[in-house]
This record gives structure tokens, sequence and C-alpha cells, in this order.
């Protein structure tokens, strides 16, 4: 492949790229040589509602951040349903803070379409029918298609480390079926989607489609955490992957698209027949 990256660097993509030629038990080697060399790694941990989350918080965030963060991830994980009031008193003895950082948490959730308010009832987790759900699918892959073409030619080595690193640790998750594995592989999916489009450097193309992704992530999670299946899903990231590390644009693009009818049909075809508010 040709030179994408700063000199001296480019053995990555090419040792990257090779390892796909191998059994996915290489990817560990591959890890150990990133890694030894300075690539920067993501890291993490499953959430949980603990107490010690909110602990050491830095100066430069704030307790209605760390609640944001934490409701927000327990609506994508199904600790609340789609359509389920949010009774303030009980999400806040859920997280174990006051009501007062949580009515600052709740418009930035509404913000990202996670919640809604309704009028003299209070807030609700979003809720979308089969029809809705489709077309926020097409857009998602009106977006996704673009920046995919954008983004495999300006990526870097940078970017096909971090990619590396995401979808190593998703592989190892993948074959687990317990709900904090799934749940932290749910997080690393997110992370490895947004890593592989933010190369195309499209602020406001991304600040869309990280809408619309907010829309369905909490159905999504929820079809894979009844069937423990990421399989397929998991097959279809190496794919991603190797094509974006061989700069193989069109079948990036394909797969990208390709990808998202699939995460869509299987969705559509787990869903009760009509969604309704609790």
């Amino acid at each position: 492949m040709g030179v994408i990256g700063w000199p001296g660097v480019t053995i990555y993509s090419r040792i990257v790229a090779g390892m796909f030629a191998f059994h996915e038990t290489s990817w560990y080697f591959l890890y150990k040589f990133l890694s030894g060399h300075g690539c920067a790694l993501f890291s993490g941990n499953a959430i949980t509602m603990s107490s010690h989350e909110f602990s050491g918080i830095g100066p430069a965030e704030t307790l209605p951040s760390i609640v944001y963060k934490k409701l927000r991830d327990a609506i994508l994980n199904g600790v609340f349903s789609p359509g389920q009031m949010l009774r303030q008193d009980e999400v806040a003895s859920k997280l174990g803070v006051s009501r007062s950082p949580l009515r600052e948490a709740l418009p930035r959730l509404e913000a990202d379409g996670i919640v809604v308010l309704h009028p003299r009832r209070g807030y609700a987790v979003a809720s979308l029918d089969p029809k809705q759900i489709t077309e926020v699918f097409d857009l998602r892959c009106l977006l996704e298609g673009e920046l995919a073409r954008r983004s495999i030619q300006k990526r870097t080595e940078g970017d096909i480390a971090a990619i590396y690193t995401i979808i190593s640790e998703m592989a190892s998750l993948s074959e687990q079926s317990d709900s904090p594995n799934i749940a932290r592989w749910f997080d690393l999916n997110m992370q490895f989607h947004s890593a592989l489009l933010a190369p195309a450097d499209c602020p406001h193309h991304l600040k869309a489609l990280e809408h619309s992704r907010n829309l369905i992530e909490s159905y999504i999670r929820t079809e894979v955490h009844l069937t423990g299946d990421l399989r397929q899903a998991q097959e279809e990231h190496t794919m991603l992957a190797k094509a974006f590390v061989n700069g193989d644009v069109e079948t990036f693009v394909n797969m990208t698209r390709q990808h998202s009818e699939h995460t869509r049909d299987r969705l559509l075809s787990r869903l009760p027949t009509q969604t309704n508010e609790s």
C-alpha cells in the first residue's frame, strides 16, 4: 500500500494489512508489536452504576456531565427500555445522586434524541416504530457512505493503529456472552465506527450521524442482549477493518453500507409488531 503517514512509520500499515491473511490469533502478536512501539491504545472498563464512578472527578467534568454519561449508557444498555417513563426520583436513586444534576442531564439527552419530553408527564426513553427505524437507517447509510469514501483516503498510520487496537479487544469480547462483556463490546463498537469515519474530517456529517445512531442504539443493544450473538457483526467488522487498512475504497464503502443494512434487518426481524410507550 502507498505511503499514507509519517516517514519511517509506514511499516505499521503494511504489518496490519499482512496480518489479515493469517489466523485471527495472530492479532495478539501485532498487538505486542504496536504497543511496544508507542502506539496509543484505547482502554476502559464495562459500565457500572456504583458510587465510586463519581469519585475523583476532575475540574473539567461536572457532576451533571457524569450523570448524563451514566444515564445515557444505562439507556443504551437496556436498563431503561424504549418508551419507558423516567421517574426522576427512581432514576436519581439508581444513579446514587440527587435530582438536581439529573434535571440538568435530561435536556442534553433530549437533544441527543435519546429521551423525549412529554408535556405534564415528564421524560421518557425515545421510542421508534419499525417505519421510523427504517428511515433512520436510510439516513445512516447515506451519511456513512459519503464519510467512508472520504475517510479512507485521508487515513493515517495512527488511524490504522487505533482500528487494530479496538477490533482486537472486540474479537475477544465477542466470544463471551455475559452482560458486562457485551456492554463493553458495544462501547467499543461505537468507538470502532467513529474511528473508521473520523478521518473524513466532516464535523457536521459526523454530528448528524451520531444523532441518528443515538436514536436506534438501544434497540440494537437490546436485540443482542436477547440473542447473545455477535458473530455476524464481528465478522463484518473484521472485513471493514481489513478494507480500511488496505486502502480498498470501493470494498470499504460497500461494506459500510451492507453492515448498516444487515444491522437494520436483524433488528427489524426481532422487533415486536408494534412498539408502545409504557
